[in-house]
């Protein structure tokens, strides 16, 4: 029985160590992926000087984003999948729904024959 709780408290210990290594590993990757990652440099806390803040140029301006959005809002695709899964949702909520309403007809039929 001994060998037995040591073998069984060990694999715990090991998947333990595993889910916890991927957490980590997951977080440092999303960090990349955010671009928030350390690269290991210290950047520097001081206002960037006038030169440098000319060359800086915004990637759109909130006109494009408008024509953009603008230009998504009239494109009209219809997405077959997406449908599917809408139609599919649908109906098995109404199942589970139906499927509730019995289960709780037959709890109360039963519950009622039991009461005096």
């Amino acid at each position: 029985m001994t060998k037995f709780m040591l073998k069984c408290f060990g694999l715990v210990a090991l998947l333990l160590f595993g889910v916890l290594l991927g957490i980590q590993k997951t977080h440092v990757e999303m960090n990349e992926l955010k671009g928030t990652a350390d690269n290991g440099f210290v950047e520097s806390i001081t206002q960037p000087d006038a030169k440098s803040q000319k060359q800086i140029k915004p990637q759109y301006s909130s006109h494009d984003l408008k024509t953009k959005q603008e230009t998504l809002a009239k494109v009209d695709s219809f997405n077959v999948f997406s449908a599917l899964g809408k139609k599919l949702t649908a109906c098995i909520s109404s199942f589970f729904s139906v499927m509730i309403s019995v289960l709780g007809t037959v709890i109360q039929g039963m519950l009622s024959v039991f009461s005096p």
